[in-house]
């Protein structure tokens, strides 16, 4: 019995895995470290594991509140070799960064808890 219950779990996180890939979005993410005054939330602290989104996912503005798992793939061109310390965050958008040069600008805290910030821009998939 307890053989058939691991292997329905089993199962069952390889095929929500598989949802999580098929709907992510893949992207780039950088940071900042200034949280407040915000574009949706004004002076209001809305905590550390927040983000700015960039024009791609700004939806005039819509996208303030949202929140986004943030899931790393790798490393860009230049900083470390793994740069990696966790696979997903989640983050509230907070903010607008019209020319990011990412697609969603963690906060210093998010970044952190994903990856170095020696690396500076990491590629990312994220989902709502």
């Amino acid at each position: 019995m307890a053989l058939k219950l691991n292997v329905v779990l089993v199962i069952s996180l390889a095929i929500a895995s598989l949802v999580y890939v098929a709907s992510a979005s893949s992207g780039t993410a950088t940071f900042y470290t200034k949280l407040r005054p915000s574009a949706c939330f004004e002076s209001h602290d809305e905590g550390t594991m927040v983000a700015a989104a960039s024009d791609s996912i700004w939806d005039h503005g819509k996208a303030c509140g949202r929140k986004y798992r943030v899931r790393y793939t790798g490393g860009t061109s230049g900083g470390l070799a793994h740069p990696c310390r966790s696979r997903t965050v989640t983050v509230k958008i907070v903010d607008f960064c019209p020319r990011c040069q990412g697609t969603i600008d963690l906060s210093h805290q998010a970044f952190s808890a994903i990856a170095d910030p020696v690396e500076g821009k990491i590629r990312i998939d994220f989902t709502q």
